[in-house]
């Protein structure tokens, strides 16, 4: 049999639409991804669901009268060495921009495909979180109020607790996927950290722990690009261990 080369074929008059129980990173927005994608059988390139029907414009609640335009190529600026690297972050997840995304140029603001779906209040288990950029609590996953990534301050969202015990910062949500695959693979045996690290027992703290992880379920469900919140249980395991 033939191998296609990437260059050889149209991706676009390949790609079908499959289902498969895993992660995967996506061809177009560079991020992580999980069950329903779409994937080219040539050249094996997979795209989540949004970046292979991106809408031209887009606007969000979040930033009113802001309108983001799709962009396939991010931005990049020369470094030292003769090296470019990204220079543009996601303002909600607040990780780079590395494929596809939606630009504002006139209020300089950038977005994820899959972190545009997010939404800005989310009801789990009675308790409603709100999406905020000012926090004043600790996110339970790096124990901080505001994100730092290596020598720079990165501005992102947060999922707030109306009750105030629980937050979490979308970027650490996706470290955590990004953690858990490393440390596991695309799936593994848990290690029961999540358990210990918590150093409490008893019905609270299962209590704080299932909303632990119903929060992780549907926040990585936008995440990842699955709106169904249909996230394998296995998944949500791997990535809770880590907080």
């Amino acid at each position: 049999m033939s191998i296609v080369r990437r260059s050889d074929h149209d991706c676009y008059d390949h790609y079908e639409l499959k289902d498969y129980n895993k992660l995967f990173k996506c061809d177009g927005c560079k991020m992580k991804g999980f069950g329903p994608r779409y994937h080219c059988a040539p050249c094996g390139r997979e795209l989540h669901k949004e970046c292979r029907h991106p809408k031209s414009t887009i606007h969000h609640d979040y930033f009113g009268g802001s309108i983001f335009t799709f962009r396939r190529e991010p931005y990049t600026k020369l470094v030292s060495h003769n090296r470019r690297q990204f220079s543009k972050c996601c303002d909600a997840c607040g990780k780079d921009v590395c494929g596809f995304s939606y630009r504002c140029e006139e209020n300089d603001k950038d977005l994820h495909p899959c972190c545009a779906n997010l939404e800005e209040k989310l009801l789990i288990d009675n308790t409603i979180f709100d999406l905020q950029s000012d926090v004043s609590s600790k996110c339970i996953r790096c124990k901080k109020k505001k994100i730092t990534d290596g020598a720079r301050d990165v501005r992102g969202w947060s999922y707030v607790s109306a009750c105030g015990k629980y937050h979490f910062h979308v970027y650490c949500m996706a470290e955590l996927v990004h953690d858990a695959c490393m440390r596991y693979g695309e799936v593994g045996p848990g290690t029961g950290e999540l358990a210990r690290s918590s150093g409490r027992r008893g019905s609270r703290a299962q209590k704080m722990l299932q909303m632990i992880k119903s929060v992780v379920k549907i926040i990585l469900a936008a995440l990842l690009g699955d709106p169904t919140m249909l996230i394998s249980n296995v998944i949500v395991d791997l990535v809770s261990r880590s907080l």
